[in-house]
């Protein structure tokens, strides 16, 4: 049998695009073609397109793809256009790809501590890369859908918030306010602190939870020497045990 790919140009390169940007099941380059009805073909599509949307008649598939009901009749009598078969056959792609856009990274740095005392010097920049999905992101550690670091933490100040041992989720695009837990770097040692800045006396305070610790202060030309690395998210422990 010989198929028909004398579509449109506009479709033909819509086609052509599709199938170099995503991954599109391999029967449907058989699928999509021209205009002319092929019953044997079109009842395969139609049988998919009920499984897909999990609907038991060609018009109820028809609303799904935002048409009326009445386009199922002509569908029957004069077989599917190129564009609702391409319609359907992206539907389908973005299905299949779902899995892999709903995956987002933490950059997980086994060697790297955040200070909650008086700070460390952290010259290891190796990291892991750890896939999460969407649901445990959002659900589980509550938290925006994005790629975050993940540090550990060095020290008892910034308790109650975090142990010593506990893991810090670092957003290093997040816009920081006053009150927020911060990771900074101060001069190469970096340290996980509660950020207050004082525009009055053109000072900033990084404070620590712990009252057993004194605040640090940068005033003047000092704060120069502070780079905030990104705004802390949530912590979890990471020192589970097994049964």
């Amino acid at each position: 049998m010989r198929y028909n790919f004398f579509v449109d140009l506009k479709v033909l390169y819509s086609i052509l695009t599709l199938f170099v940007k995503v991954k599109i099941p391999y029967f449907y380059i058989f699928l999509i073609k021209g205009d002319k009805m092929d019953n044997q073909k079109d009842k395969i599509i139609f049988e998919n397109m009920k499984k897909f949307f999990k609907v038991d008649s060609l018009e109820d598939v028809a609303e799904k793809l935002g048409y009326s009901r009445n386009t199922a009749a002509t569908w029957r009598s004069k077989g599917l256009t190129s564009t609702v078969k391409l319609k359907f056959a992206s539907l389908s792609a973005d299905k299949v790809n779902k899995p892999y856009n709903d995956k987002a990274s933490l950059r997980y740095f086994e060697n790297i501590t955040a200070s909650a005392g008086y700070g460390s010097n952290n010259d290891e920049q190796n990291y892991s890369i750890i896939p999460v999905g969407r649901d445990f992101m959002e659900q589980v550690l509550k938290i925006p859908f994005k790629n975050y670091d993940v540090i550990k933490v060095f020290g008892d100040s910034m308790e109650p918030f975090a142990q010593d041992g506990d893991a810090v989720v670092v957003d290093l695009d997040a816009e920081v306010k006053n009150g927020d837990v911060v990771i900074a770097n101060i001069g190469g040692d970096v340290y996980m602190k509660k950020f207050l800045r004082d525009a009055i006396h053109k000072e900033v305070k990084l404070t620590s939870l712990n009252s057993f610790y004194q605040d640090i202060i940068l005033k003047g030309e000092e704060i120069n020497q502070l780079k905030i690395v990104g705004k802390v998210r949530c912590k979890f422990n990471i020192n589970m045990k097994v049964f």
